[in-house]
């Protein structure tokens, strides 16, 4: 009767070590899913504010961090260091012109906010 109730346990244990690795692995997105953020990054790239396409490019990036697993802000999500972006100092720097944007009221040079939107756009890009 021991042995049977060690054995029992062990098997629990093992199943659980096995779907720790299972749903731990690296998340990916769906084919729909990168088509419908596309679309969205086609739409932002259209505004007529470069102000509101870095934050809408922002909130772009949240739901795509949010789709891979990421939880919680931006900030807090950029903070894991996510295995999908490559160039994390870009991504921060974009998403702290963001929160310039959208708290402070400093003024941007619009020139300056249209090459930050273009790198913005391509930054998410990559992440598809």
């Amino acid at each position: 009767m021991e042995y049977f109730f060690l054995t029992v346990i062990i098997l629990i244990l093992l199943f659980g070590v096995f779907l720790t690795f299972w749903f731990s692995g690296k998340k990916q997105l769906t084919k729909g899913q990168k088509d419908y953020y596309r679309k969205e990054i086609e739409k932002t790239s259209v505004l007529p504010s470069s102000n509101e396409q870095i934050l809408q490019y922002d909130k772009i990036l949240h739901h795509i961090l949010k789709d891979y697993g990421y939880k919680w802000t931006v900030g807090d999500q950029l903070k894991t260091k996510p295995y999908m972006i490559h160039n994390l100092d870009t991504i921060w720097s974009l998403h702290k012109l963001r929160n310039k944007l959208a708290h402070d009221m400093e003024i941007v040079s619009e020139g300056l906010l249209e090459r930050k939107a273009e790198e913005f756009e391509k930054e998410v890009l990559k992440l598809l």
